[in-house]
């Protein structure tokens, strides 16, 4: 329970300085690279890959995991803009849907009762959670938060499959930093044909891409890890993970932002508190 914990304070952490970046006018897409290139800096640190011995079952789904996660990231900060904060946020949590049907019609994961109850009342917790009257989507707008949900559910899949069937004890660890290099590399060849390179000459968004990366580099080692050593199936992982996600970014949000929670969102986040203690009484 721990490392899905950490995992979900970390992916919070990651909404928290989108917010910090819209405030403050930090180019998205030039700090999106900068942030890929840290994240492989810290694997490199953390996990060697030249010591963790044969990695040719990772480079296939590393690579298109880097396009999914760059294409997606990018698309969360276009999709918040257009479409608006809640419609984005909600098609973001919702795509759990997608990710827990999938382990459980592919990996034949059963989560009982109290289970499937709890992960109902998570997808009801994230709803409320993310609700606001504000920002709505309108006309060809939908599109950007229906490709979000596609989205985030085939990277949560890419994740869980290829920590299922590709990685080892060895390689855990350093498929996190291929999935960044790849990323980066895709991400500076993107940006290099766009307006927005002027922003390099920005010492923010060096600050921003640093800061962020090394954030990001947290979410997925730990999303990788809750996965292979939590011991909880991956049904229950990304449930508890997204509604630990709105709880720590409900709470950052009132400290730092002073943003006041509606009565549709605390009764979000008392469900969200509910469905987590159903999921996890399905595990004992």
């Amino acid at each position: 329970m721990v490392l899905v914990i950490l995992a979900a304070l970390f992916v919070a952490a990651l909404f928290v300085l989108f917010k910090s970046f819209e405030v403050r006018r930090i180019a998205l897409l030039p700090a999106i690279v900068i942030n890929y290139f840290t994240a492989l800096c810290c694997g490199l640190l953390i996990s060697k890959p030249w010591a963790a011995g044969d990695l040719t079952l990772l480079w296939t789904p590393s690579f298109i995991l880097s396009f999914l996660f760059i294409s997606v990231f990018y698309l969360t900060g276009i999709s918040a803009q257009r479409a608006g904060v809640a419609p984005t946020t909600v098609a973001s949590k919702m795509s759990l849907v997608l990710t827990v049907l999938f382990s459980v019609l592919v990996f034949k994961e059963e989560p009982g009762p109290f289970g499937w109850l709890g992960i109902g009342l998570a997808l009801v917790g994230v709803v409320l959670s993310t609700w606001s009257a504000e920002g709505r989507a309108r006309g060809s707008a939908w599109s950007l938060p229906v490709l979000l949900f596609f989205g985030n559910a085939a990277i949560d899949i890419g994740i869980n499959v290829t920590q299922r069937t590709r990685t080892t004890p060895l390689t855990e660890a350093v498929f996190p930093t291929i999935v960044f290099g790849c990323a980066g590399v895709l991400g500076l060849l993107w940006s290099l044909q766009r307006k927005e390179r002027a922003a390099y000459r920005d010492p923010r968004t060096w600050i921003a891409g640093l800061i962020l990366g090394t954030v990001n580099y947290g979410s997925l080692y730990f999303v990788v890890k809750a996965l292979a050593n939590s011991g909880l199936p991956s049904s229950s992982v990304f449930p508890l993970m997204n509604i630990g996600v709105i709880l720590f970014g409900s709470a950052t949000s009132m400290l730092l932002f002073k943003e006041r929670l509606k009565p549709v969102h605390i009764a979000g986040i008392v469900v969200s508190v509910v469905a987590m203690a159903l999921i996890m009484s399905a595990q004992i």
